[in-house]
């Protein structure tokens, strides 16, 4: 996936109800990063294997942590 960070020791997966019913994916990374991706669940299902990914859900955006 387009912007997937290195270092990823984290996942969670949120399912979003708007827009048409979507999944949050958000990968915390080794440095204390955060990134985040949303992908489209509709009908029909999309196919199973790496072009569902590219096909159906947006590039990996970085997600600014607060300074502390």
């Amino acid at each position: 996936m387009p912007g997937y960070p290195e270092g990823v020791i984290g996942v969670s997966l949120t399912e979003l109800a708007e827009p048409l019913s979507s999944l949050l994916i958000t990968v915390a990374t080794d440095d204390g990063g955060l990134a985040q991706t949303k992908c489209i669940l509709t009908a029909p299902p999309p196919p199973p294997g790496p072009a569902w990914g590219t096909k159906y859900c947006d590039g990996f955006t970085a997600i600014p942590t607060p300074k502390a």
